[in-house]
């Protein structure tokens, strides 16, 4: 199997869907890939976090206004049901099923504004509550539905840098830095990911990190990187990749 299969199997493999000939294959073949062991170890990250959030349960007198909100939200953004074949792309699957319950986990808070706010200004409310929740997996969705805004919309920016620095979770604050690069025309966003990228002691965030700033070419990172390439401290793999992106900026 090619690795775009493997990837599209690997839901059905968690689940132990798979026949004994398939299974035999994606694990041999994950045993020389690296590639595909980081989309099952990203994918099994994702599915155990959804899996180990308590999930709320509506009253019954409140299930009619979901279903109506729904249908709403479903319409306007014309999102098509996907069949759950085998050769899906799962990651596209949990885009589609992060956005329903993004809306679903607002719902259930109760976090809607007057009727009097903008509809703009209830999804940055509505953002802004999720990102400030307890539980990571609904602070993923939000750092995942915030990418839609604009420039313009500076507090979620700064509610966004204030996850990647400060959020406990690694899985969150991987999230942030994707999102942020989004807005990486501001300074103010090119600033604090150069800051977390001196700051944060995750090897992860910091690889994620070390690939935004050459991608979107901020040469004020090169004095950091270099700090980090100079510090006996710092992992070799981490180091492998300040030499790779270092090239770029230089």
């Amino acid at each position: 199997m090619k690795c775009k299969e493997i990837e599209n199997k690997l839901p059905d493999y968690l689940e132990g869907s798979l026949n004994k000939v398939a299974n035999s294959e994606i694990e041999k073949h994950l045993k020389s890939c690296k590639n595909c062991q980081q989309e099952l170890t990203e994918l099994t990250s994702f599915l155990s976090i959804l899996e180990n959030d308590k999930m709320e349960r509506p009253s019954a007198n409140l299930k009619l206004k979901f279903d109506e909100m729904l249908a709403k939200e479903i319409a306007e953004n014309d999102v098509k049901v996907i069949p759950l074949k085998s050769k899906t792309d799962w990651k596209t699957f949990i885009k589609v099923a992060a956005s329903i319950l993004i809306v679903f986990s607002a719902f259930l808070l109760g976090k809607y504004q007057p009727d009097t706010l903008s509809s703009k200004e209830k999804n940055t409310a509505e953002v802004l509550t999720l990102l400030e929740d307890s539980s990571a997996s609904k602070r993923i969705l939000a750092v995942t539905n915030a990418e839609e805004f604009t420039n313009k919309d500076t507090k979620i920016i700064e509610a966004l840098i204030n996850r990647l620095f400060f959020d406990k979770n690694t899985n969150v604050r991987l999230a942030a830095a994707e999102a942020l690069s989004k807005f990486s025309s501001e300074t103010m966003v090119r600033d604090a990911l150069i800051k977390s990228l001196e700051t944060d002691k995750n090897t992860t965030v910091q690889i994620e990190l070390i690939i935004i700033l050459s991608k979107i070419q901020e040469k004020r990172a090169i004095k950091p990187m270099e700090k980090m390439l100079e510090n006996e401290e710092t992992p070799p793999y981490v180091k492998q990749q300040l030499q790779l992106n270092l090239s770029t900026l230089l």
